[in-house]
């Protein structure tokens, strides 16, 4: 196992004034492109009233481990274990964005990789850690899609940082739409496909097809037009002639201005004459259109896997009024489960019935493996592992100080690649 790399020294901290977490924030007129990649929706999230998070009965993420008997692997509790290493770091991935970059910009403690997840009723334990071996075993001759935004982007970095230990990759310049990781001695090709909203959309006042990452200010100002009851075209299409595991997320997009249109009217909180739609209902319908569309692609047999919303963590205000998330542990395993941000909460909950809805769907006919990968109790106690004011380096942030939203690489995020490889591992 490579060495950490030795962390500079701590810079100072930009001091922001302390509001309560429901602060109303300012209207934001311009937003420059790299702020709103890193801001996205952490401003709509302090709006929103908090409640007590909520477990579904069940989950797909429920598994045997190692052949013992089926646990819930989403539901249990952070150890500390300081034997453990990071399986990369900045010095061995050239793959890490800047924003997720904390050991680069002054992280002073490391202390938050010391954490292993240990699944609740489990009799092994500790969920096991990512083996690269058994991972490449499984997708050999295989190519495994992301889909999703800046999260989805994060988690794709995890696993190839992680996999470019074993098997350095290729990685293809982005070619429409879709950025390529070839692995070619194990046969296995990791895309990711940006989109904030995974159903067929474009900016309101832009061009006549989806805008790329290039272009997240505009999104982000918005609106949007966005075609509730159409899978986006772009990507969809090839999941079926080109990719064996597709990866779904991104929720927090919806919570921008939009227009929201469906076959017989539309429906949107700006310049509609239809019925308005609060982000939860909109994420619920795209959420339903994009797993029924999976589920019913023709001749496809391969595996989709929905990963649900990742909470954020800020206190004391926003992004924008001094909110910060200074924690470095996770959250007490004795204390109650931490509240959820309620357009969060409801955004998860429908992830999960829209996902029992299809697997229904799918039971009824044969091919496609629908997956549950339910990492949002697990990550909701950690407060710990955002880059707060490690994000960037002095004057980079363009505005933007302190991203409870995101997750330093390496980081508790990486738990999700063990996740992912017990659940493509259960057949």
């Amino acid at each position: 196992m490579k060495t950490l790399p030795t962390i500079p020294p701590l810079r100072g901290l930009l001091a922001g004034a302390r509001r309560t977490r429901h602060a109303v924030p300012k209207i934001i007129t311009s937003i420059p492109a790299l702020a709103a990649f890193l801001i996205l929706v952490a401003a709509t999230f302090s709006l929103v009233s908090l409640g007590p998070f909520q477990w579904p009965p069940t989950t797909s993420s429920s598994s045997p481990l190692s052949g013992a008997a089926p646990c819930d692997m989403t539901r249990g509790r952070w150890v500390r274990d300081p034997s453990v290493q990071p399986y990369y770091t900045n010095a061995t991935c050239a793959f890490i964005e800047g924003y997720q970059n904390c050991m680069k910009h002054g992280r002073p403690s490391l202390e938050f990789l010391q954490w292993r997840w240990r699944p609740a009723g489990c009799d092994e334990g500790d969920l096991p850690r990512f083996d690269a071996a058994r991972f490449f075993e499984l997708l050999r001759g295989k190519s495994i899609l992301f889909v999703g935004d800046s999260l989805a982007s994060s988690h794709v970095r995890s696993l190839v940082c992680t996999l470019s230990q074993v098997e350095p990759p290729a990685r293809s310049p982005p070619s429409g739409g879709f950025e390529r990781w070839r692995f070619p001695a194990h046969g296995l090709t990791v895309t990711f496909f940006w989109t904030p909203f995974q159903v067929r959309w474009r900016l309101t006042r832009g061009p006549p097809e989806a805008v790329g990452p290039d272009r997240q200010g505009e999104v982000f100002a918005g609106p949007s037009d966005i075609h509730l009851d159409e899978p986006d075209p772009r990507w969809l299409p090839a999941a079926a002639r080109k990719h064996d595991v597709v990866v779904v997320s991104a929720s927090h997009w919806f919570a921008r201005p939009a227009v929201h249109y469906r076959r017989g009217g539309t429906g949107g909180g700006a310049a509609s004459n239809g019925t308005v739609l609060t982000p939860e209902q909109a994420q619920r319908a795209a959420f339903r259109t994009v797993l029924r569309g999976l589920a019913g692609m023709e001749g496809w047999e391969g595996t989709a896997v929905l990963r649900t919303v990742a909470p954020t963590h800020y206190e004391n205000g926003g992004w924008f009024d001094g909110g910060e998330c200074t924690a470095t542990e996770p959250a007490d395993p004795e204390d109650p489960v931490p509240e959820m941000a309620g357009t969060e909460r409801e955004f998860y909950r429908a992830q999960v019935e829209e996902f029992a809805a299809a697997e229904e769907e799918v039971a009824r006919r044969s091919g496609v493996r629908m997956r549950l990968m339910d990492v949002t109790g697990m990550m909701l106690r950690r407060p710990d592992g955002h880059p707060d004011r490690y994000g960037h380096g002095g004057g980079e942030h363009e505005g933007f100080d302190i991203d409870c939203l995101h997750w330093c690489l390496p980081g508790p995020i990486d738990v999700w690649n063990e996740l992912l490889l017990q659940i493509l591992a259960r057949r």
